[in-house]
């Protein structure tokens, strides 16, 4: 008997230290999340991206999950993401039947 494959979706995030907080762009939902501490921002930024995912299967609003950041930041990401003084890490968000690998880039600039 074949086992069922679960569906892998990937998502970027590019994280940022600005003055006084950190923000996290999810770049395929193109959200933004803000919080005073990285922790914090990681946590908002899943947290986002996971209640967006179930609303929009809740909704079966599916054809308007993706929506794109602006090219100039996913360009930015790219090139942050090979920044040797930026930090790499990735991790699984699970939802029934799909699970999301999140690549966080994280950045001190």
């Amino acid at each position: 008997m074949a086992t069922k494959r679960i569906p892998e979706f990937r998502l970027d995030v590019l994280i940022k230290k600005e003055k006084e907080y950190f923000t996290a762009h999810c770049l395929q939902f193109d959200l933004v999340a803000t919080d005073d501490t990285l922790e914090g921002v990681q946590k908002a930024i899943v947290d986002l991206c996971r209640a967006h995912i179930e609303y929009s299967i809740q909704n079966d609003n599916l054809d308007y999950l993706f929506s794109p950041a602006p090219k100039e930041v996913w360009a930015e990401y790219f090139v942050l993401a090979h920044n040797k003084s930026c930090d790499v890490k990735q991790e699984n968000l699970s939802i029934p039947d799909k699970i999301f690998k999140i690549q966080e880039v994280i950045c001190h600039v």
